[in-house]
């Protein structure tokens, strides 16, 4: 890695893998970055985060997925640290966070006590790589979540030591994505109200706090006692009306069926099941009305993240012997990332599908990226009650077919719901109307300009 003297901003995960929609978000603010003159950097996170099965694994084939518009950092020798290792982060977890693993209190005093030992080490370090990379400006996405509070810890350390020895304004962006009441609610992974030992929010003249939505901000800002102001910062979609790849001849659909896209993380709590128990029960109406064409689901997702569940998957699909209609692609790329030869992009799959899905799970989603794509992509999209669904998009006006859930009530589609999918399915008249309202109203309540949203317009004059 060579150190350049150009302005330079850092990106750092906490989710711990390769691409998620963090990063897919963090692509779009560093190309607008780069046209302002600055070098980007990231850091996926495989130092901070210990549940994705990526702790401390180099980097590998990722390089090669951000090079266009990122060059991949990371903290050096944090192994070296004592205690910064995934057995200790563990026990954190249990006995801090979700309280699975009970301690005496001296127990539990202890641990408190090598928090901030280790934390103000890996400060030291992460405020060393920014000062050998020239950073003026860092973007943290999801720092508050628990997943690591010892590197929470650290930032907000390293943050006022680089600020002050640098003699900088404003120059950190703290979005928070998910927060502990918004995400794997009912596993409690990030344990219960009040969350006392998650990382909370300090007030700091270099820090500006943004959520995904309304109720986030208003709910972080009454956790952290209305010591921090936050902002809203809403996710941002392209509806520019570029030229696509029709794909339905590389997956062996014709123009007469029907496709249905998934474009999502294949984990249990997105529900993909819900997907394929659907498309199963929409073809035997299809059947039934003596319709020769089919319905079929691709699902663009890295089956390798949870393989025991694709196998679920999978076999779901055997029982219900529609395998032939159930199309894995594996990951996808959007058209603004780099892709190597020509390989076909998530874009690509929205222009070739008659509908997208978005059948998740009820407190799992904190927004729900890829109905904002649909939207744009003039689509229309079928969707849960999930938690977050009206405060993102239902308040806008936005029209789509929806399965009621709750949570104590998130099972397969009812029939009621079956139904109104097959007669909307089967109105093209009535799609293309829907599709054309959403995508008018998309384009006034879901194009931000990032760069004012989250506080980037006087960039140049923080560098």
């Amino acid at each position: 890695m060579i150190a350049a003297r150009r302005k330079c901003a850092i990106f750092i995960s906490f989710d711990g893998v390769s691409v998620s929609g963090i990063t897919v978000e963090a692509v779009k603010i560093a190309k607008k970055l780069t046209e302002k003159g600055f070098k980007c950097y990231l850091d996926l996170g495989y130092d901070i985060n210990i549940s994705k099965g990526n702790f401390g694994r180099p980097y590998k084939f990722e390089a090669a997925l951000y090079h266009k518009c990122f060059e991949l950092a990371r903290v050096a020798d944090l192994s070296n640290i004592p205690n910064y290792t995934i057995e200790f982060l563990d026990k954190i977890n249990k006995v801090l966070i979700s309280e699975t693993l009970a301690v005496s209190r001296d127990a539990r005093a202890a641990i408190l006590t090598s928090v901030d030992e280790v934390a103000a080490e890996v400060a030291l370090k992460i405020e060393a790589l920014w000062k050998y990379l020239n950073v003026s400006k860092v973007i943290v996405e999801n720092g508050t979540l628990p997943e690591n509070i010892i590197y929470s810890r650290a930032l907000l350390l390293a943050i006022e030591q680089y600020g002050r020895a640098k003699n900088l304004g404003n120059f950190v962006i703290w979005r928070d994505h998910d927060l502990m009441w918004s995400s794997e609610k009912k596993s409690m992974k990030y344990g219960a109200p009040p969350y006392p030992y998650a990382t909370k929010p300090v007030k700091s003249q270099y820090i500006t706090y943004v959520t995904l939505n309304e109720k986030l901000r208003d709910e972080l800002e009454e956790w952290s006692n209305f010591e921090v102001e936050v902002q809203v910062g809403k996710n941002a979609y392209n509806f520019s009306e570029c030229s696509r790849r029709n794909i339905r001849p590389l997956l062996g659909i014709r123009k007469s069926d029907i496709l249905i896209a998934r474009t999502t993380r294949l984990i249990p709590q997105k529900r993909i099941d819900r997907d394929i128990d659907l498309v199963n029960r929409l073809n035997l109406l299809l059947r039934e009305r003596g319709e020769r064409k089919r319905i079929f689901l691709v699902i663009a997702g890295d089956k390798n993240e949870n393989y025991s569940h694709y196998i679920e998957l999978e076999r779901l699909a055997k029982t219900l012997d529609i395998v032939q209609h159930i199309k894995f692609t594996g990951p996808l790329h959007h058209d603004f990332m780099p892709t190597e030869g020509n390989e076909f992009t998530i874009e690509d799959l929205y222009y070739s599908c008659d509908l997208v899905s978005f059948l998740t799970s009820y407190d799992y989603d904190s927004y729900g990226n890829p109905i904002g794509e649909a939207i744009s992509q003039k689509r229309c999209y079928i969707t849960t009650s999930y938690e977050y669904y009206h405060e993102v998009y239902g308040r806008h006006g936005f029209v789509a077919p929806m399965l009621e859930i709750s949570g104590t009530r998130d099972e397969l589609s009812d029939q009621r719901f079956v139904d109104e999918v097959f007669l909307f399915l089967t109105n093209n008249q009535l799609m293309r109307a829907v599709a054309e309202k959403n995508f008018q109203q998309g384009k006034r309540v879901l194009s931000n300009d990032l760069f004012e949203v989250l506080n980037l317009k006087g960039c140049e004059e923080n560098a």
